[in-house]
């Protein structure tokens, strides 16, 4: 058991050494100084998500309201816009605004969020 330890978390500590801290979220009014948007949807669902790698980045990361849970969405092919999504969370944005929704049961969190 104690073999497999050092490894694992030699493993975890890689991970979160080579995730980025530092974006610049280009849409919408920035949360903190690490480049993340803060946008507000109509049904009042706060979104707080940033470019993992810089401005329009195929990676992005998600917290929904003040919950510390961050979704690590990656983009996916889709129509107009981009759709990004981690299997749980859908994230959709076109232009200065979008749309997230629980990708399972595909219930609308929010639409119509944008920077408030």
């Amino acid at each position: 058991m104690m073999r497999y330890l050092a490894p694992a978390l030699l493993v975890l500590l890689a991970g979160c050494s080579s995730h980025s801290s530092t974006g610049s979220g280009s849409a919408g009014a920035s949360h903190g100084s690490a480049g993340w948007n803060h946008w507000v949807c109509d049904s009042k669902a706060v979104v707080i998500w940033r470019y993992v790698e810089g401005t329009k980045s195929s990676v992005v990361d998600l917290r929904l309201g003040e919950d510390d849970v961050v979704h690590h969405l990656e983009e996916e092919p889709g129509g107009a816009g981009a759709l990004y999504s981690d299997g749980l969370v859908g994230f959709s944005v076109t232009g200065e605004q979008g749309l997230i929704y629980w990708v399972e049961s595909n219930d609308l969190i929010g639409r119509n969020c944008r920077a408030r």
